[in-house]
């Protein structure tokens, strides 16, 4: 993916990159460590969306540490996807 963006042309603000933090991922550390190596396998600073996939592990500390990426402008936006409206609120 990261050499099909440098590839293509495109500028960069005209894209939108997303990807998410996947279960095993889950925790605090553990999504800090997973965004900075999908930012080194895409070659990018940035990125406009992480998702986080699905309520398991310790989706609190990732969601706190995704807040941290976002204060940081380290991402545009954050989100989750496969979440029943009972775990939305419990973020």
């Amino acid at each position: 993916m990261g050499a099909a963006v440098r590839e293509s042309g495109i500028p960069r603000k005209e894209l939108s990159i997303t990807t998410k933090v996947w279960i095993q991922e889950a925790g605090y550390e553990k999504t800090k460590k997973a965004f900075e190596a999908s930012l080194s396998r895409l070659g990018l600073d940035t990125l406009d969306l992480y998702l986080i996939h699905m309520p398991f592990g310790d989706y609190y500390g990732s969601w706190r540490a995704m807040g941290e990426l976002y204060e940081n402008g380290k991402i545009r936006a954050i989100g989750v996807c496969n979440f029943l409206p009972g775990r939305l609120m419990d973020l």
